[in-house]
């Protein structure tokens, strides 16, 4: 436990003691992110504060643990690197989407579900579906990264929204992995748990600092990862551990959903409308909860209440064994259409 504490203050104070310098740099150098078009910030904020979140992890795991770089974590670190130098990329200047795509598509399938084989294996006997053919886990597993590692980049879209999401993610899946005897999957993820509480610092209403692609993707991308791991970990544990989520499915969708939720119902609004589903617009759960209540605060606090309410209530009642997986997720598939439709009445009498 002492070792988790360490490398998270460290990486904490980190980001918390460099960020203002980083901030001096970025402007001198201009890489601002100047808003317009789904953003809703006003003037020139610099951008690329995932950097700073990356360098301080990695200097926190090399001071704590550097053997963790050495084993098969080696490949996973290498992903990450891939993912924020694309991050970096197009924070200075804009990729094509499509090549941005192919990146991730080939980090997801060499970096993480072939050379670190983690990967979905079965549905754990939803739909009287258990072990799933090889090319059926590779495909959901590199769709699976590949979606939320994207969805944790579109709701970064108000001030220490994506930031407090993925910290509250990271606080619980690191616990779960310390809980069960994982301690370097634990203290991987609470090196970065820390360093992105020192960023929130600076990234709270009003930001001085924006996470930017170089965050984003590559928070999204750990996430995704490791709840891939969390669901297959959790699915081989006994069912008399204290530990164990017996909804193994609804657990996993519990973490990510609230990215998952809202960036799924604006792909499908967009693809209903003929449009781009990468089209930008304003329809995301956080432009309507902004234009409702009025800053930027207000509004990370009510969705972010909202997210663990709902992630919480799901984890509870898996843990607890209350309902089978198909019930679950079917009852927070009907929770989800009654927000969407609230959130759909709240843009429709704000325009």
């Amino acid at each position: 436990m002492n070792l988790l504490f360490y490398s998270a203050i460290t990486a904490l104070v980190l980001t918390f003691l460099l960020t203002p310098l980083f901030v001096k740099f970025l402007i001198r150098i201009q890489i601002l992110d100047k808003g317009g078009r789904r953003k809703i910030h006003k003037g020139r904020i610099p951008s690329m504060g995932g950097l700073i979140i990356f360098m301080s992890f990695l200097f926190s795991i090399l001071l704590w643990k550097p053997d963790m770089l050495f084993d098969d974590n080696r490949f996973l670190l290498a992903a990450i690197i891939l993912m924020a130098v694309t991050g970096i990329r197009d924070d200075i200047a804009p990729l094509p989407p499509s090549l941005k795509l192919l990146v991730q598509v080939v980090t997801a399938s060499m970096a993480v579900v072939v050379l670190t084989n983690v990967r979905l294996v079965s549905f754990y006997g939803l739909f009287g579906v258990h072990e799933l053919t090889t090319w059926l886990s590779y495909t959901l597993s590199i769709l699976f990264i590949l979606f939320v590692t994207n969805a944790f980049n579109l709701i970064d879209g108000i001030d220490g929204l994506a930031g407090t999401i993925a910290l509250a993610c990271l606080v619980f899946l690191s616990v779960w992995f310390y809980c069960i005897g994982d301690i370097e999957s634990a203290i991987f993820l609470i090196c970065f748990a820390g360093a992105i509480l020192g960023f929130l610092y600076y990234n709270w209403q009003p930001a001085s600092l924006f996470m930017g692609d170089t965050g984003s993707l590559v928070l999204g991308f750990i996430i995704a990862v490791f709840t891939l791991k969390f669901v297959s970990f959790n699915g081989t544990l006994p069912m008399d551990s204290s530990y164990k989520f017996h909804a193994v499915l609804s657990a996993g969708l519990a973490i990510v959903l609230l990215p998952v939720f809202d960036t799924t119902r604006v792909f499908l609004l967009r693809i209903l409308k003929k449009q781009s589903p990468f089209l930008p617009d304003r329809q995301h759960l956080h432009h309507a909860v902004v234009r409702k209540v009025g800053t930027h605060a207000r509004a990370c606090r009510l969705i972010v209440g909202l997210y663990i309410l709902t992630a919480g209530s799901i984890l509870f009642a898996s843990w607890k064994n209350w309902m089978p997986d198909w019930a679950l997720l079917l009852a927070t598939f009907g929770f989800l259409v009654l927000v969407n439709q609230y959130v759909r009445y709240m843009l429709s009498h704000l325009r």
